[in-house]
């Protein structure tokens, strides 16, 4: 498949559609579809459009939404990037080095990170909570058929958000544009501004109806998928007729204030109507955005596997692996959580707090950190008078060239830990699915415990670094420091190939201290990742990843030189 390359306009560089300004690179833009300017679509893919829901939305109540910001005139601004990083001096105020973009509270910024081991097997720790709040999640083979995860935290406290349903059946289905097409999000406007910030979530099953702005005649529907996106396509519309789109409200919502400050970030639904403004169809056009605030919240839901449901946590947490103190040298000052560690493992581990299963009985995953003590162990790991600079990494919200086309990635661990990425070209990034932990290799959604909604990252990073076998089944992944390895990172349905690095730059030369992995091309430069979250699977060297030719790639992990040998006489 050809894969498709988004438009220079919000979704590549917020990754969610949000973002912050740069100074100076405000472009005042004609208004012509969603109050936004409209960019040609590149060539077309091979795949056809999702097909189209038949749900229809209700007439929303009266709105009873406190205006907190302005609306601004048509036209509005709209927004225009540049890369950031890699130093720390190279982003802006209130960014987070590790995605990007801005955080909601940018005092937890100064705390170092806490880094969370996180079970993948057995099943009962899916789905787990709190993954889609951490910028950065390593995965890694601990035997077994095993993977666990290296949740890194920071910049953010994970919290429960309502999944509260739009009124329609979830869009499931990624569109695939085969030309001009229009759409984009409806988001969880939490703190009722009218503008999308970079950390709050999309709706799902909410109804868009397409309509005809002269007749009203419905012409198309759609819903929104798990994390608010959603698209129409355009190619068999006409472009002189003006359109109009029509969201959904359920009892549970009402809409934002629109048009509030810049087009890629605002609301475009009129809070009486649900309606947009008259638009005309002639390209390409991302900017068809719906805000809603909940206002009469529905009773929550849990996953099967919830234990604490009146709790907001991350977890469940399992034992450390003796790569984990790489992790603590590359993020100096981060708090290491694990629970315990076989012998000889636990006397090396630079951890600051072990956290014991509740119901050990019951499952083996049901160790759990809250979230009140993440940010209290966060705060007393800060070293007075050492900075947090966990920077070194480019941002930059246009691909490069040179990628080879990237539709999907499996990555094989073993029967059992095996999982498989699909990009999504509307919300430009890649979901990630799971199987059941039972051999057979069916995959579904993997979500978040505390938010229901889909994991989605902008990039998907598979390293080569040698697998040392401290004992049969125990291992120890040689990250850090001085050390580089190759890697592929898939970005923008992408593949690119690039190198990992632990090498010491020059900050850390005049600080003493170090910084997180990084990556380089072929150039020895900074490579840039896509403003967002990363995903980093790490493989041993001898591991293949495989071009099926397709725009589809495997991962397959190959087994470390691991001959039995018997367990130390205690």
């Amino acid at each position: 498949m050809q894969a498709h390359t988004p438009p220079l306009i919000k979704h590549l560089f917020y990754g969610h559609m949000t973002g912050f300004l740069l100074p100076g690179l405000v472009s005042l833009l004609l208004l012509s579809s969603c109050a936004g300017p409209v960019i040609p679509a590149p060539a077309s893919p091979t795949h056809s459009p999702a097909p189209l829901s038949t749900g229809s939305p209700t007439s929303p109540p009266t709105p009873l939404v406190t205006l907190t910001s302005t609306p601004v005139p048509s036209p509005q601004p709209r927004l225009v990037f540049s890369p950031s990083g890699p130093d720390l001096e190279q982003f802006a105020a209130g960014v987070s080095p590790l995605t990007g973009l801005p955080v909601e509270d940018p005092s937890l910024l100064q705390l170092p990170a806490v880094l969370v081991s996180i079970s993948n097997m057995p099943p009962t720790a899916r789905p787990q909570a709190g993954l889609s709040f951490a910028p950065w999640i390593y995965e890694m083979f601990i035997g077994e058929g095993t993977t666990r995860f290296m949740s890194v935290f920071y910049g953010t406290l994970p919290r429960r958000i309502s999944n509260a349903s739009g009124g329609c059946p979830l869009n499931t289905t990624i569109f695939q544009p085969t030309g001009a097409w229009f759409g984009n999000r409806v988001w969880l406007d939490e703190n009722r501004d009218g503008v999308q910030n970079s950390w709050e979530a999309g709706l799902g099953g909410i109804c868009v109806d397409l309509l005809e702005a002269a007749s009203g005649k419905k012409i198309a529907s759609t819903s929104t998928d798990a994390n608010g996106f959603y698209a129409f396509d355009a190619s068999t519309l006409k472009p002189g007729p003006d359109y109009i789109l029509q969201f959904g409200l359920t009892a549970a919502f009402q809409f934002s204030p629109p048009n509030v400050g810049y087009d890629d970030q605002d609301s475009d639904a009129d809070p009486q109507t649900g309606r947009t403004r008259p638009f005309s169809l002639t390209s390409t056009d991302t900017s068809c955005d719906a805000g809603l605030v909940l206002v009469n919240p529905p009773p929550p839901t849990y996953a099967v596997s919830e234990i604490a449901p009146e709790r907001t946590y991350v977890g469940p947490i399992r034992s450390g692996r003796l790569t984990y103190n790489d992790f603590v040298r590359m993020y100096p000052a981060g708090c290491l959580i694990y629970a315990s560690a076989g012998s000889g493992i636990r006397e090396q581990l630079q951890g600051c707090e072990i956290i014991f299963g509740e119901q050990p009985g019951q499952s083996p995953n049901t160790a759990l950190l809250d979230i009140h003590r993440l940010k209290e162990l966060a705060q007393k790991s800060k070293i007075a008078r050492q900075p947090v600079n966990y920077s070194g990494h480019l941002f930059d919200p246009l691909p490069p060239a040179g990628g080879l086309p990237a539709s999907s990635l499996w990555t094989y661990f073993h029967a059992f830990s095996q999982a498989f990425w699909q990009y999504d070209p509307i919300s430009g990034s890649y979901l990630r699915q799971t199987d059941d932990g039972d051999g057979l290799g069916i995959f579904h959604a993997d979500t978040d415990r505390l938010t229901g909604r889909q994991l989605s990252f902008e990039n998907v990073i598979v390293i080569m670094a040698n697998y040392d076998v401290f004992r049969h089944g125990q291992y120890d992944i040689a990250l850090c420091c001085g050390l580089e390895g190759y890697a592929f990172l898939f970005r923008d349905g992408q593949m690119y190939k690039i190198r990992w690095s632990t090498n010491n730059r020059a900050w850390e030369q005049a600080s003493g201290l170090l910084r997180p992995l990084h990556f380089t091309g072929a150039d020895k430069q900074p490579f840039p990742l896509k403003p967002g979250r990363t995903w980093v699977s790490m493989l041993t060297t001898n591991s293949v990843i495989k071009d099926m030719q397709d725009g589809s790639w495997q991962a397959l992990f190959a087994m470390p030189d691991d001959l039995a040998t018997p367990e130390p006489v205690p």
